[in-house]
């Protein structure tokens, strides 16, 4: 059974963009356009790694991290955050959100895929 990746993006071509590239990766893709949306569809299908968008409105990806770690439910599933911000600090207050992992957009493809091994490998063998 292929592992789901949760992907969220307040912005329809990434979420398309990112559900393909994981596609031909041969995982199987969830996604959601607001934070919100994300919360309910994280406690219903249970992705084995989530894929969070920073800049979002209503509720951004450092909010939906909190949130996803103070859940029981949720907590244990690894996030990588993905940014447009350049800035270290950025990257260093996703980590202190919650996040596994942190990737600047544009993303590299085969950092991604990197990433994504190490998470789901670690996951696989816990």
């Amino acid at each position: 059974m292929p592992l789901l990746i949760l992907v969220v993006d307040d912005e329809n071509i990434n979420l398309r963009l990112v559900s393909r590239l994981l596609e031909m990766e041969g995982y199987e893709v969830v996604t959601a356009q607001s934070g919100e949306a994300a919360l309910h569809l994280i406690e219903q299908t249970r992705p084995d790694l989530a894929l969070l968008d920073v800049m979002m409105p209503a509720m951004d990806g450092y909010e939906l991290c909190r949130r996803l770690r103070q859940n029981p439910v949720t907590a244990q599933i690894p996030i990588v955050m993905l940014t447009a911000l350049v800035d270290e600090n950025d990257r260093l207050k996703g980590i202190e959100a919650g996040a596994d992992d942190c990737l600047p957009k544009p993303f590299d493809v085969d950092v991604l895929r990197t990433i994504l091994k190490r998470f789901l490998l670690d996951r696989n063998l816990g």
